[in-house]
C-alpha cells in the first residue's frame, strides 16, 4: 500500500512539475508574466512536496484507523465466538438436566401408578379425591382400566365426573391432529 502511495505520489509530483512548465513556458510567450511574477520552480516543487506529504500524512492516518477498527471488529467476532461457544455448551448442559428431570418424573409416577394399583379402590380414590387434577389425572391414565374404572367408582361423584371430563378432553386433544 505504501509503495502505492508513493507511486501515486510521484505521478501526481511530475504532473505539477510539468504542468507547472507549461504554464510558465505558456505565460513567457505570451508576455502576461514578468519575470518579477513569475513563481520560481523551487517554490512549486516544495509547494507541492509539502502537498504530497500531507496526503500521504493523511492515507496513513486513514490506514492506521482502518487497521485499528479491523483489530477492534476481530477482537468483538472474537469473544462473540467465545460467548457462543459458551452458550451452546450452556444449552447442552439445561437440555442434559431437563431430560434427566423429565427422566426422574417418569420414574416417580411409574412408581405412584403401581402403589394406586396396590391399594383397594375405596382407599385409592380417598387420596386422588384430595390429589391435585395433574397428578390425579397422570395416575387414572397409567392406571389399567379396570383398577382406574373401580377406582373412580368409589369416589364421589362430583369428583369422578371432573376427572372422567378431564381424561376425556386430553383424549380428542390427542386423537385430533
Amino acid at each position: 500500500m505504501k509503495a502505492a502511495a508513493r507511486w501515486t505520489a510521484g505521478t501526481i509530483l511530475f504532473g505539477a512539475l510539468l504542468g507547472l512548465g507549461v504554464s510558465v513556458a505558456v505565460g513567457a510567450q505570451d508576455g502576461s508574466l514578468d519575470p518579477s511574477q513569475r513563481p520560481s520552480p523551487e517554490t512549486g516543487r516544495e509547494q507541492i512536496l509539502a502537498l504530497l506529504e500531507r496526503k500521504e500524512r493523511a492515507l496513513e492516518r486513514r490506514e492506521a484507523t482502518v487497521a485499528a477498527r479491523e483489530a477492534d471488529l476481530r477482537a468483538a467476532e472474537e469473544q462473540l465466538q467465545k460467548r457462543l461457544g459458551e452458550l451452546q455448551s450452556l444449552r447442552e448442559d439445561v437440555r442434559k438436566d431437563l431430560v434427566a428431570l423429565d427422566e426422574d418424573r417418569e420414574k416417580r409416577v411409574v412408581h405412584l401408578v403401581k402403589m394406586f394399583e396396590s391399594m383397594r379402590a375405596p382407599q385409592a380414590a380417598a387420596i386422588l379425591e384430595v390429589t391435585e387434577d395433574a397428578i390425579a389425572l397422570e395416575v387414572l391414565e397409567r392406571m389399567s382400566r379396570s383398577k382406574a374404572g373401580k377406582v373412580l367408582a368409589a369416589m364421589p361423584p362430583a369428583r369422578a365426573s371432573a376427572l372422567a371430563e378431564q381424561i376425556g378432553d386430553a383424549a380428542l386433544t390427542a386423537a385430533l391432529p
